[in-house]
């Protein structure tokens, strides 16, 4: 018997996309792909590969959340991407995104700035990823 819950599956790309067919996304998110010319990052070139993140996830600045920076889980600049489809992102491998070769780094790109995944909660439809600002925001 199926539950309410996978018959909102197939429909959940389609409830979040809201957010995009109204304009209402506060910033396109892009996971980006940076492959070094040499064997590690910082050596040689690197160019970008960027794709959007569809259908935009909620973006909650955390910086202004006073109980969760006195609890020192959250620093100043980190983001949640909150209501990411499970539908289009099936594993937590498309989320928390690590790099198998060592000359290709991992990145979010929320507006300007670049992000790594720091942790990540499962919900039942969806994912919830918390983010931290790269201290250096260098494009190459």
């Amino acid at each position: 018997m199926n539950s309410i819950i996978d018959s909102l599956m197939p429909a959940i790309d389609s409830i979040l996309g809201v957010r995009d067919t109204i304009g209402a996304a506060l910033k396109p998110v892009y996971f980006v792909t940076r492959v070094w010319s040499g064997s590690e990052p910082g050596d040689g070139i690197a160019f970008d590969i960027a794709t959007q993140m569809l259908p935009s996830p909620q973006i909650v600045d955390l910086s202004h959340n006073m109980r969760l920076i006195e609890g020192g889980g959250v620093k100043q600049g980190d983001i949640m991407l909150k209501l990411i489809s499970k539908n289009s992102y099936p594993s937590i491998d498309f989320i928390w995104r690590k790099s198998l070769a060592r000359n290709t780094e991992l990145f979010y790109q929320v507006g300007d700035y670049l992000y790594q995944v720091i942790n990540v909660v499962e919900k039942h439809l969806t994912w919830d990823a918390q983010l931290r600002m790269l201290s250096d925001q260098t494009r190459y």
